[in-house]
Formats: structure tokens, C-alpha cells, sequence
């Protein structure tokens, strides 16, 4: 392997450089301001052939080095962002860990909140927003059977007054689950039958899709949350654009969200748009759904089950957030 730190003014010029030099099989091993303050200094890393790394006799004992070309390797086929990976693998250089999934995991910890939703956490209603088709409706379920499963009063409300059928679909998930849904189509009527929920009832509340884009969409959401009788929790599938991601969770953060849940888990394999998400909203990471069917349910996210994902091992991270182990 081939290590190398390259300086340029901005991260693009660096980016250029070292794909001018290394190659588009470079991986970022880290990202660091340089000196005086100005631009920026990146290391990256590439393969090469034994009898042409000049460092394979000096590396060759070096565990560390290969630790951090791995996760460097892992963050780059997610789409991290570059200044976003180098600050965790400035935080896995001070973990204690000699394993890649344990390091990243405290670095994972040191950046970023993991707040799950614990029922003693939870002391207002939850009021789920998100884009459109991230499976809010399907959340609202899990989350009132995790409450019933506790043995919790129950009270599922509905806002989502514009998808065709919403209102049917989560009536549909409530006859099972035995609990009455109310439909209310005005954020006044919604506020008027919040403000009379009794404080040991799990409240937990479907919007329609919001884009983040859109006034009059964000308009409407922020007057839900006004007074603090609710707390807004962030609902985004797994995957996409990570600059779109950016935006929109600078957007959500206006209404003072603090906890984001992510679905869809199953069919995604990059997950760098998360993070940013995270990073943009400053959200701390809550629940996460790996499946569409609501007997599963949601399960608490650790930073040990999202250093599984990151490292490319999802069949693992799965297994252990099937078996409830995530929050350990």
C-alpha cells in the first residue's frame, strides 16, 4: 500500500491531485486543515502490487495502518463526506480498540448522539415528519405496538389527509393492533386533541409528506410543533444523494428536531447521505427500521451496529438488531 498527504486550497484541488497521482482507486485515509489555518491536507492510501510498494516492507507490520486504510476504504464506498471522514479517522487514531469495527464504532460515539427511544424518553407525543414515501405511517405502527407490547395507553393520530388511502392503511394497522385512530385534517383541531392527551398515554402522530423544499409544507409542519407539545421526530429512508441529504436536513432542523429514524435499511448499501443528514440537522440517531412489516418493529441504533453497516458487514449489523442488540 501507497500512502501519501497531498495540500491544496480547497478539498476538489486535493481530490484532483490525488487522482491525477494515485489513481481512482486512491482511498481517503484522512482529512486535516492545513497549516496556518488555510486549505486543506489529505492522506490517501492505494493498493499496489508487492514488488511495487515501496512501503510494503515498512507497513508490513503495521496493523494500524492497515486499520485505518480499511475504514478509510469503507467510508469512501459510502460516499461519506470527505471532511466527515477524515474527522473520524482522526477519532479512530485516539481509539483504544485494536479491531476495525470496535475503532470506528468509538469514533462513531465521539461524532455523533445516539438517542433512542426509550419509553421513559418519551414524554410528549411523537410527531413523525419526513419526505414523502419514507414510511412514516408504517413507523407510527411499529412504534404504538412497541408501546402496547409495554403495556402503555395508546392514542394514534393521523394528519396525512392528502395520500390517497393513508388514512385507510393506518386504520388498517390500528383494527389490528385493537387501538382507535383519529383522523384530524386542521393543525388546529390536531393541537386542541394533543393538548387533552393524558400524560401516561403513548401519542404517536403520522403527517403527510413534507419536502423539505417547500414553504408552505414547512410552514404547516412548524405550526404543529409550536409550544412544544409535541416532539418532532425525523423519518428518512436509507441511501441517496448526499448533498441533496445536506439540504434537507438543514431544512428538517428549523422545526427543532433532535432525533432521526431511518427505514428501508434492507435495500440500501451506501449510507453516507445518513450521516450527513445527521451532520446537517445535528439529529442524534434514534430507531431504525430493517424491515417493511410491522411485526418487526423498530429497533434502537448503537454505534456498534452502524460501525457494522459502515464496514460493509450489513448481514451482521442485521443479525444484531434483529436480535435487539443494538443499543448494547
Amino acid at each position: 500500500m501507497r500512502l501519501k498527504s497531498f495540500s491544496a486550497a480547497s478539498i476538489a484541488a486535493a481530490m484532483r491531485q490525488i487522482r491525477q497521482e494515485l489513481g481512482d482507486e486512491a482511498i481517503i485515509v484522512s482529512t486535516q486543515t492545513g497549516d496556518g489555518g488555510r486549505g486543506v491536507r489529505i492522506t490517501a492510501a492505494v493498493e499496489m502490487p508487492e514488488a511495487e510498494d515501496e512501503l510494503s516492507i515498512l507497513l508490513s507490520n503495521d496493523s494500524r495502518h492497515q486499520l485505518l486504510a480499511r475504514i478509510g476504504e469503507s467510508l469512501t464506498f459510502h460516499g461519506v463526506d470527505p471532511i466527515a471522514a477524515g474527522a473520524l479517522i482522526a477519532a479512530v487514531e485516539q481509539s483504544a480498540a485494536d479491531d476495525a469495527t470496535a475503532s470506528l464504532a468509538d469514533a462513531l460515539k465521539a461524532r455523533y448522539r445516539f438517542a433512542p427511544l426509550t419509553m421513559k424518553s418519551i414524554t410528549r407525543p411523537l410527531l413523525l415528519v419526513g419526505p414523502p414515501g419514507a414510511g412514516k405511517t408504517v413507523a407510527t405502527a411499529k412504534l404504538a405496538m412497541r408501546a402496547i407490547l409495554a403495556k402503555r395507553p395508546v392514542q394514534v393520530i393521523t394528519t396525512d389527509n392528502q395520500r390517497a388511502g393513508a388514512v385507510d392503511q393506518l386504520a388498517a394497522f390500528t383494527s389490528i393492533l385493537e387501538t382507535e385512530l383519529h383522523a384530524v385534517e386542521t393543525v388546529a383541531e390536531l393541537r386542541k386533541l394533543v393538548a387533552g392527551i393524558p400524560p401516561e398515554t403513548f401519542a404517536v402522530i403520522d403527517t403527510a409528506g413534507a419536502n423539505p423544499f417547500n414553504a408552505s409544507d414547512m410552514s404547516t409542519l412548524s405550526r404543529m410543533v409550536e409550544g412544544d407539545l409535541v416532539e418532532p421526530i425525523l423519518i428518512t429512508p436509507a441511501g441517496g444523494d448526499v448533498a441533496e441529504a445536506a439540504e434537507a436536513g438543514e431544512a428538517f432542523r428549523t422545526l427543532g428536531i433532535r432525533r432521526m429514524s431511518f427505514t428501508r435499511l434492507d435495500m440500501a448499501r451506501r449510507l453516507g447521505a445518513l450521516l450527513t443528514t445527521a451532520e446537517a440537522g445535528d439529529f442524534a440517531f434514534s430507531e431504525v427500521s430493517i424491515s417493511p412489516h410491522v411485526a418487526r418493529g423498530l429497533r434502537p441504533l448503537s454505534a456498534l451496529a452502524l460501525s457494522r453497516l459502515l464496514m460493509r458487514d450489513p448481514n451482521k449489523a442485521l443479525t444484531q438488531l434483529t436480535r435487539g442488540e443494538a443499543a448494547q
